[in-house]
């Protein structure tokens, strides 16, 4: 019964060190907003290079009375992004002749449109015109507006009008072209108002587009005597793209001096720990340069290296501008050490420079206890301890659900364990706890000391009965 209590002891002393804050060998300091219930970290670089196991699975959040809080870790996701801009059209005047007749004007003639072109198909002049009779007066129709130079007619949304003077409402039909000859519609008796009561002012004066099917716009005014007269008239285009999560960055590394047998141009690289690699920059020397390269990982037992990636890295300069190329992305998943071989038919560099990124993972805690918090790895005996992060956060993605702050991770408070290209076995050396492996062998002797009691006891039990 001692020895069962002596083991007790042992083990509840083992997984009390497991979790106490002294048992990470790299902590940092947090600063959270303490508004909000929940707070949201991106692990620096540093947390990977002293975690003791690759996935991370010893990452802990700590309070000030040294206790864990609940976490959960979540990839940093892309977001699409939307910028919206406007851009001025020019616009030129289109023209009719009408005749008074009683109760109204009438239109005596249909458009007939000579235009002037540039070389790169804008519009230089437009005149616009019909017959003329002695009694006809010439009054403004619409306008010709010239889209010829945008780059993504796909992109308009809306075109936006301003005139001078005229109030009340207005009604007017859009046509397209691409060569101002054929015209087909784009919208029909489209609404503008203007309207001035008591010293404020309604004004619609947007139409919504969807896209623009040509590079010119006619706007035809329904009633030929109230075109008015533009001040401005401006597209608005919306563009939309992809913005990938930031990377992070290493120090610059240099090939390691290692035993492998390279070839010329091969070139290797060694880091601390495994990282999660996304993308690798090469730092080309200033000048015209051009490599032709490959990406090199090795097996589990590292006796064939296969291919990650190839690519052409380059620095081109001429014509006052110049072309780079200096990042290679890769497929992801942990990486080690890898091999840089450079073609043969190439510059040859006398050892090249990098510098390797990953897209860090983040972390929410929720802030328990009192402050302040500490971000800790390097525990080889701690188990993975995150939340799923629906888990940790109720109703996630709803209205109702808790606040989620954006935290920094200070610079740590620990020293670094290792340096940029350490020793193998010192790296190994230093993850190990001797006073938690003592505990371990007195345990595991323990189970075996029960274990020959209980045979012992067994095998008496069995004579006793033999004897009877």
């Amino acid at each position: 019964m001692k020895l069962l209590i002596l083991l007790f002891c042992a083990w509840s002393d083992m997984a009390g060190a497991a979790e106490s804050v002294q048992a990470f060998a790299w902590r940092a300091p947090l600063a959270i907003d303490a508004s909000a219930p929940y707070q949201r970290i991106t692990l620096p670089l540093d947390a990977y290079l002293h975690a003791a196991q690759p996935d991370l699975r010893d990452l802990r959040v700590f309070n000030a009375d040294g206790a864990p809080v609940p976490i959960a870790r979540t990839l940093q996701y892309g977001s699409s992004e939307q910028t919206t801009r406007s851009r001025p059209l020019h616009w030129f005047p289109l023209t009719s002749s009408v005749t008074q007749v009683s109760g109204g004007l009438r239109d005596e003639s249909e458009l007939n449109v000579r235009v002037r072109q540039g070389h790169d198909g804008t519009l230089v002049e437009v005149q616009s015109g019909a017959k003329s009779t002695t009694s006809a007066e010439s009054v403004r129709r619409g306008y010709v507006l010239d889209a010829s130079l945008l780059a993504n007619r796909a992109n308009v949304k809306a075109l936006t009008l301003d005139w001078r003077g005229l109030t009340g409402f207005q009604l007017l039909d859009i046509s397209a072209s691409d060569d101002l000859q054929a015209w087909h519609s784009v919208r029909s008796e489209v609404q503008l108002a203007r309207l001035d009561y008591n010293g404020e002012r309604i004004e619609r004066r947007r139409i919504e587009l969807n896209g623009l099917p040509g590079r010119y716009l006619r706007l035809l005014w329904r009633d030929p005597v109230s075109a008015p007269e533009l001040t401005s008239a401006e597209i608005e285009e919306t563009s939309a793209y992809w913005r990938s999560p930031p990377t992070e960055w290493s120090a610059i590394l240099s090939p390691d001096q290692s035993g492998l047998k390279l070839q010329e141009g091969e070139f290797h690289y060694l880091l601390p720990q495994a990282l999660p690699i996304s993308r690798i920059r090469v730092l080309l020397p200033s000048g015209n340069i051009l490599w032709p390269l490959e990406i090199l990982q090795p097996d589990r037992e590292r006796r064939h290296w296969g291919r990650i990636t190839r690519t052409v890295a380059y620095r081109i300069a001429g014509s006052g501008r110049e072309w780079l190329h200096d990042e290679i992305s890769l497929p992801g998943g942990l990486l080690k050490e890898f091999i840089l071989r450079i073609d043969r038919r190439s510059s040859q560099p006398a050892a090249p420079q990098l510098q390797v990124g990953i897209e860090p993972e983040q972390v929410v805690l929720l802030a328990e206890g009192k402050p302040p918090y500490q971000l800790a790895v390097g525990n080889a005996q701690a188990t993975n301890a995150a939340l799923p992060l629906t888990t940790l956060v109720p109703g996630l993605g709803s209205s109702n659900a808790p606040d989620i702050a954006e935290a920094q991770v200070l610079p740590a408070s620990m020293p670094a364990m290792h340096s940029s290209q350490p020793d193998a076995m010192q790296h190994f050396g230093a993850g190990i706890d001797w006073k938690k492996m003592l505990l371990w062998g007195v345990l595991v002797a323990g189970v075996l000391a029960m274990g020959f009691m209980a045979w012992q006891l067994i095998r008496q039990m069995q004579n006793s009965q033999k004897k009877q």
